[in-house]
């Protein structure tokens, strides 16, 4: 957790709302006049909620604390999840958070059972990176079954050990999605062919890999994940690709995206593998006053590299790609974007 500290603010301001102080690094924030109806008051301190411990949220979650407490405001970085960070944003009990772009397509999709996502105080602050899910097999098991794909894992009913993170994660949510639209199952089917299911953190459930105790580790997380080159080291692993018709469904549907893994980076992948795609991005209260958003987005923009030493793939963090098309994104942050592209 980030220590907090108290800062003391200058007001100053310039046609373009926020400026970086002569001190150096600190940004100073206007005196606002009196908030519009519907408009919160500036917070005198922020609370950020990230991801499950030992994942890139949670590490990207505690370095954007450490940024934003020396440049805007004091900042704690919390645990969260994917979904049940929109829920804590769009009720005030969180102020930034992070989660997926498909979360906000799936909110958009009609479907009954995700009209409670739908949020009328949580809206995009920036697209950060892309997110990919992950579908890690042992590969003796892989090899016994001749598992080459979803739709052959899927298919088996045997008692495999299959595992993801807790549900409200990311994760968690991105898989029951893939399960019943794209393949027409659920955990609970699953259940019923003799997989034993379970839902844990990151640490432990790649140690329960590692270490044999499990077949098949799903989850979504960034590009270069250190987990993945961790735990290929200590077991052979083979990362399964999702079929075409599934990622074209899902596209349609949710507005995911498909994404190509490609040899290099993971012993797993020799040669192209496709998956699903989606995008970690970063939501934030509707009701925040537009200056305050602009200094927040600009503080992380001018520390780009810093969030990049934190997690390699904030390096796709751009002005090009941080607004995307079809989502409601706060003024003052399309308008930082829109005023550094």
């Amino acid at each position: 957790m980030t220590t907090l500290r108290i800062l003391t603010y200058t007001a100053l301001l310039l046609a373009a709302g926020v400026r970086v102080s002569a001190g150096g690094s600190r940004i100073a924030l206007a005196a606002s006049p009196a908030p519009a109806a519907g408009v919160a008051e500036q917070p005198a301190h922020l609370r950020l909620f990230s991801g499950p411990n030992g994942g890139q949220w949670f590490t990207a979650g505690e370095r954007m604390a450490a940024i934003l407490t020396r440049t805007v405001v004091p900042t704690t970085s919390r645990i969260g999840g994917g979904v049940a960070n929109i829920a804590a944003v769009d009720q005030r009990r969180g102020d930034i958070g992070f989660t997926l772009a498909c979360f906000l397509g799936a909110a958009q999709s009609g479907e009954p059972e995700y009209q409670s996502m739908i949020a009328e105080n949580a809206v995009l602050m920036a697209n950060v990176y892309p997110q990919v899910l992950y579908f890690l097999l042992r590969k003796e098991v892989a090899l016994k079954y001749g598992i080459t794909d979803i739709t052959s894992l899927l298919a088996q009913r045997a008692p495999l050990r299959f595992a993801s993170l807790k549900p409200g994660t990311a994760s968690e949510f991105v898989l029951n999605m893939l399960l019943k639209y794209g393949y027409d199952t659920s955990f609970a089917k699953l259940r019923e062919q003799g997989w034993l299911l379970e839902f844990n953190n990151y640490a432990e459930t790649a140690d329960n890999f590692v270490e044999g105790k499990l077949d098949c580790f799903a989850y979504t997380a960034g590009t270069e994940v250190p987990l993945i080159l961790t735990m290929e080291k200590h077991a052979e692993v083979v990362v399964l690709p999702v079929e075409q018709r599934v990622l074209d469904l899902l596209a349609k549907k949710f507005k995911t995206t498909a994404y190509i893994l490609q040899p290099g980076l993971y012993k797993s992948v020799p040669a192209p593998v496709a998956t699903l795609g989606d995008s970690s991005c970063l939501i934030v209260r509707k009701d925040f006053p537009d200056d305050f958003v602009f200094a927040i987005s600009k503080a992380l923009w001018d520390n780009k590299a810093d969030l990049v030493d934190a997690v390699k793939d904030f390096q796709s963090l751009s002005p090009g790609n941080a607004v995307p098309p079809g989502f409601d994104i706060h003024p003052g942050a399309k308008r930082f974007w829109d005023s550094v592209k």
